[in-house]
């Protein structure tokens, strides 16, 4: 196990770095970035407040770029403050570093790339120089032209770049997004740069992590298939509203194939076509009712039919019984044919005798 003693007791010599830096922000960083904030930091306390970039580089052999790189992610992370010049480069900019000690720690702080302003700007002079000095960025590039089945352009090499440099994704992981996008016949740099920041910020920066992230990618389209066969969708892609229904159902409210297939011929049944908002007050309904099985949703169905022909019912015979109808209070009356007979016969003997 190893040990460590600090011989020399001259903090006159020594600069403070905060424990929170060491123990939350630095080891999520890239060794290049810890070089330039301590560089950086150490000047500060030295009083050389007039450094430029491109001194850091030279002092610490990297490229200026990667010193702007550092301050850009340092940023992001909220532990210095960049003040961008008035002349509007993105790389002109005055350093402040956070007293880290007297911050409090935000839990469940999720920190993403795309708060950035630009995806920094590569110069072809720099992307050469790591293509021929950097084996794995070499394989990158070649492996990239060999999948694309193209030669990249300048524009398609940076971009390429960015996703190790500035998304921080290993080369490993890089080439597996770009498999992935061209199964899917996604073969443009700009769509596969989306799909680089997406990864990025879901933090799937391993191989273990991408494979597991393209698996479950890979069941859900399985499972929207599915649910598109039994919904007769065949002939066109789900809209983004279908899969977010489609989602919910599957994910949230976890009903099966079955169930969903059931719901759908109801709502046929009931409105004669396929209807998505229809469809879902269906298994809502059955969310909420805690109805998991087909067959506690055809009791349920049935239940429901024979609500409705009971009410049905009730309806029908309050309206032929209730107390405004009006042959209710009709009194039938009686008459006597005999009488009425004997009375015309006297009318027309009276008329007689008026006549004479």
């Amino acid at each position: 196990m190893a040990t460590y003693k600090f011989l020399n007791n001259n903090q006159m010599q020594s600069i403070p770095v905060a424990n929170i830096f060491i123990d939350k922000y630095m080891p999520s960083a890239n060794a290049t970035f810890v070089k330039v904030y301590l560089y950086g930091l150490r000047q500060c306390f030295s009083n050389n407040n007039q450094i430029e970039n491109k001194q850091i580089a030279a002092a610490l052999n990297i490229l200026e770029s990667d010193v702007v790189n550092a301050w850009l992610y340092w940023e992001s992370v909220g532990v210095v403050r960049l003040i961008r010049q008035k002349s509007g480069q993105s790389s002109e900019f005055d350093i402040e570093f956070v007293d880290l000690t007297v911050v409090p720690e935000v839990k469940n702080n999720k920190t993403s790339r795309i708060v950035l302003d630009t995806r920094p700007n590569y110069t072809p002079e720099e992307i050469s120089i790591y293509i021929e000095q950097d084996d794995s960025i070499r394989y990158l590039y070649n492996t990239a032209q060999e999948k694309l089945g193209k030669i990249l352009s300048s524009s398609d090499i940076k971009i390429l770049y960015s996703f190790y440099d500035w998304l921080r994704l290993p080369v490993e992981v890089i080439v597996m997004l770009l498999e992935y996008c061209i199964s899917i016949n996604k073969k443009s740099m700009r769509y596969i740069e989306k799909v680089a920041i997406s990864w990025a910020d879901e933090g799937i920066n391993s191989i273990d992590k991408a494979e597991q992230y393209l698996m479950k990618l890979e069941q859900r389209n399985s499972m929207l298939h599915e649910i598109k066969k039994c919904l007769g969708i065949s002939d066109r892609p789900l809209t983004d509203i279908e899969e977010n229904y489609i989602t919910d159902w599957t994910e949230k409210m976890k009903f099966s194939t079955d169930l969903i297939k059931m719901a759908y011929e109801l709502t046929v049944l009931n409105t004669g076509k396929l209807a998505f908002p229809y469809l879902n007050t269906i298994l809502v309904s059955w969310y909420e009712r805690g109805v998991k099985t087909v067959e506690a949703a055809k009791a349920d169905a049935e239940q429901h039919k024979q609500n409705a022909k009971e009410k049905y019912n009730k309806t029908t015979t309050s309206k032929s019984t209730g107390k405004n109808n009006k042959f209710i209070n009709f009194t039938q009356r009686k008459y006597d044919f005999q009488e009425l007979e004997r009375l015309v016969l006297q009318k027309r003997i009276n008329n007689l005798k008026e006549s004479r």
